[in-house]
C-alpha cells in the first residue's frame, strides 16, 4: 500500500499527524523517523514497533479511532493516492478481477484507503479490542514479510486460485517473499536495492506519482 498506491508511508504520516493534532508527545516524530528508516532496510523491530504504533490506540473507543483514522486520510493521505494506481484498480474492478488491498498497516488506518480506492477486499494488522476499546496490541501477526506471504496463500488456497494467477504489485525489499510467488509482480518506484532485485528477476517496473510531480528515478 505505501509507496505502492500512495506516495506516504502511512504508519509515518500517522504519527505526524498525531503529534501535530496533540495526541503524541513531539519526540514521537524522531522515533517515526528511526522506524521508517529500519523498515527501508527490512530491519524493522516488530514488537517494538507495535508498542510504538499503536500506543495512543490503548484505551480509546474505536468511533474514536475512526474519527482521528478518518481526519487523518483527508487531511494527510487522500491527495497521495497514485492517480495510476487508481486507474489500475479501476480497470481490473471494471474486468471483474478480484482487488485485494494487502497491508501490514493496521486496518483502522488502511480503511479510508481501501474505501477510497474501491477495493474488493481490504486485509490488513488487526488492532486488539477488548469490550470496545482498544488495548494497544494487535490480534494476530503484523503482516510484514513471511506473514504477508502467508495470508496472500491462504486467501488463494480458500479460493482455489494458484499464486501464480496473481498480479502483485509491491515497492520494497519486504515484499520479496511474495513477489518471488506470485505469477505477475510488479514494482513501483523501486529503490536501488530493490531496484537491483526487480531486474535480476526481470519483474515489470513501473514508475507512478502524484498529479504535478514527476516521477521519481
Amino acid at each position: 500500500m505505501d509507496h505502492t498506491v500512495l506516495g506516504i508511508d502511512c504508519d509515518h504520516s500517522w504519527k505526524y499527524f498525531l503529534v501535530d493534532e496533540g495526541f503524541a508527545p513531539p519526540a514521537h516524530r524522531d522515533e517515526a523517523d528511526r522506524f521508517l528508516d529500519l523498515y527501508k532496510k527490512g530491519r524493522t523491530p516488530i514488537i517494538e514497533f507495535i508498542e510504538f504504533q499503536l500506543s495512543e490506540f490503548a484505551g480509546r473507543s474505536i468511533a474514536e479511532i475512526r474519527t482521528i483514522a478518518d481526519r487523518h486520510f483527508e487531511q494527510r493521505v487522500r491527495k497521495l493516492i497514485y492517480l495510476q494506481a487508481r486507474n489500475v484498480i479501476d480497470k481490473f474492478n471494471h474486468d471483474e478481477i478480484d482487488t485485494i488491498l494487502l497491508t501490514g498497516t493496521n486496518r483502522i488506518i488502511a480503511n479510508p484507503i481501501a474505501k477510497s480506492l474501491g477495493v474488493s477486499r481490504l486485509i490488513a494488522t488487526e488492532p486488539e479490542i477488548e469490550d470496545g476499546y482498544f488495548t494497544g496490541r494487535i490480534d494476530g501477526p503484523l503482516l510484514m514479510k513471511e506473514a504477508k506471504f502467508k495470508s496472500a496463500d491462504d486467501l488463494c488456497s480458500k479460493r482455489k486460485i494458484d499464486l501464480d494467477r496473481v498480479t502483485y504489485f509491491a515497492d520494497s525489499i519486504t515484499e520479496v517473499p511474495l513477489l518471488e510467488k506470485v505469477g505477475y509482480p510488479v514494482v513501483i518506484n523501486p529503490r536501488k536495492e530493490m531496484l537491483s532485485i526487480a531486474k535480476a528477476n526481470q519483474w515489470q517496473i513501473r514508475y507512478w506519482h502524484n498529479i504535478g510531480n514527476k516521477a521519481p528515478m
